[in-house]
């Protein structure tokens, strides 16, 4: 029956504890000076409360992780499919709009390795303030790059 019904569980386990910690304060309360007989009742109290909130929370962790897994967190964790391009396409044109945001990283990382891939040397594209070059620039630069002599 209190596997049917987990609260009634915790609340005859905090029933247990709370007289079992009636009776050990007792004593306590009785020898101390009146002065600390507010703080004895506390400690008691606050030592119940302590104990039936960690049950509670225990109760509550085990009744989430039966419910199973939400629809969310399944969309979350979910494996992603598999991209059509291969990954060095994709990180190419990533690399390709990085660099038409950015001329530091066109000069930088892009440009080596167009230069790389020709063999030779190429005409730059013409310079854009604080940006990249534009399309078509790549373009020509690309269609230069396709020429090989």
């Amino acid at each position: 029956m209190l596997a049917e019904r987990p609260l009634a569980g915790v609340a005859v386990r905090t029933a247990g504890l709370a007289l079992a910690v009636f009776f050990a304060a007792l004593p306590v309360y009785v020898w101390v000076e009146p002065s600390w007989r507010a703080l004895v009742a506390r400690l008691a109290c606050a030592l119940v409360l302590g104990v039936t909130l960690l049950n509670l929370r225990r109760v509550l962790a085990d009744g989430v992780e039966a419910a199973g897994v939400s629809a969310i967190d399944a969309a979350r964790f979910a494996a992603r499919p598999e991209a059509a391009a291969p990954h060095h396409a994709l990180e190419l044109a990533r690399d390709v709009r990085t660099a038409l945001r950015s001329r530091r990283y066109f000069e930088t990382v892009l440009w080596p390795r167009l230069e790389a891939l020709a063999g030779r040397p190429l005409t730059p594209p013409p310079r854009r303030r604080g940006r990249g070059p534009s399309l078509a620039g790549l373009r020509a630069v690309i269609t230069e790059i396709e020429r090989r002599p």
